[in-house]
């Protein structure tokens, strides 16, 4: 028998995200990230959080 227990704010935020793939900008490696935001392991590149697939939450929408 399993108990289903009522979902949490984060388990919904969790199941809204989409892991993405690309390749660094920079050196080419295959990068993964959350929702189109990369960092680069290898050489540090970083892109734009505004190139990201939807809006970040807000500071004030942690409860």
């Amino acid at each position: 028998m399993t108990s289903e227990q009522p979902q949490t704010p984060a388990m919904a935020f969790l199941e809204s995200q989409e892991i993405t793939t690309t390749d660094c900008r920079q050196c080419g490696t295959e990068v993964s990230g959350v929702n189109g935001r990369y960092a680069c392991g290898v050489c540090g590149w970083v892109n734009n959080w505004t190139e990201g697939h939807n809006e970040l939450p807000g500071g004030d929408s942690a409860t």
